[in-house]
Parts: structure tokens; sequence; C-alpha cells
């Protein structure tokens, strides 16, 4: 087969762009929480960037910044495998089993369901809990820590989101 009939096909293959892009967004991001699992431990911290970014290493059992820490047990596994899973579910129907969607939502929605997933493997395999290791800001004005997969998550949904409100009719009179 030459070069261009695989660009072709690949072009011409709905299914395939999702997939790679699904397996290098986990991929990436579970190679970087190991990384930081060899490389760190929960007293290392290194800064770069004048301090603008951190790294350091922690288990985040409690959601995207440590946000439904204090809600009980059965409340976190609800909301954090339960509710996500569905959800992850969800979005690989989408990508992968449905015939009448929109194509240009597929890469923003690949972020998001990849940056899901390997956050939820992370959570399978480490008891409950997500690898978290970057931080940014300056001074004293920081975010929380957090991980690739938050990166993907955030950048998926703010593309998604902007997809969406941008192809809606103007009502507008």
């Amino acid at each position: 087969m030459s070069t261009y009939q695989w660009i072709n096909r690949f072009k011409h293959n709905s299914k395939l762009v999702p997939a790679v892009l699904l397996l290098v967004t986990i991929g990436s991001d579970q190679y970087t929480k190991f990384l930081v699992g060899k490389l760190f431990d929960s007293s290392t911290k290194m800064s770069f960037l004048n301090s603008f970014l951190e790294l350091s290493f922690i288990r985040n059992h409690g959601g995207f910044l440590g946000i439904v820490n204090n809600l009980p047990e059965i409340h976190k596994f609800f909301l954090l495998y339960i509710c996500v899973s569905f959800l992850l579910l969800a979005c690989l129907i989408y990508l992968f089993y449905l015939k009448k969607r929109t194509a240009r939502y597929n890469i923003p929605l690949v972020f998001v369901t990849g940056g899901g997933i390997s956050n939820l493997l992370d959570r399978l395999l480490h008891d409950g809990g997500v690898t978290d290791f970057l931080s940014i800001g300056v001074g004293d004005l920081r975010t929380g820590i957090f991980n690739l997969a938050d990166i993907y998550i955030l950048f998926g949904s703010f593309f998604l989101g902007y997809l969406v409100f941008a192809s809606a009719p103007n009502t507008a009179h």
C-alpha cells in the first residue's frame, strides 16, 4: 500500500483518529504519573521558571483538586467511580458506535475521555488515589496540584463548550 493510500485510508476511517488520540492521551498521562512515582517522594519538590511551575508528588483521593474530599466514602465512591464510569462509557459510545455524530466534537471529546479514563485507571491502580504533581502560580497565588489528565479534561471541555456555543443558532433579534 502506498503512502498516499495509507494517508487517505487514515483520513477516511473516522474511528482510527479518535482511537489513536485516545491511546496517546492515556499513555502520555500514565507515563508522566509513572515517572513522578519513580523519581519523587512526598517530600520532593522542584521549581522551574522562577517557581511559576512546581513539581511535587501527592495521591489525591478526592477528585479534581480534592473537590469531594469532605464527602462520605459512599458518596465519593458513587461520584468518582460509578458516575465517572457511566460518563466515560457514554463518551466512548458516542465516539465509536454512534452513527449520527458530529465529527468536529471528536477531538475535544477524546481529550475529555482520555483524561477521564486515565484518572479512573490511576484511581483503580492506586487504592482510590490519583497521582497529581503539577502546580502553577506566582508567589502565593497558586493552583491546586493537578496532572496531565486534568489538563486534557479542561482543554477538551473548554474546546467542546466553545464548539457547542459557537454553533448555536443566534436567537437575538
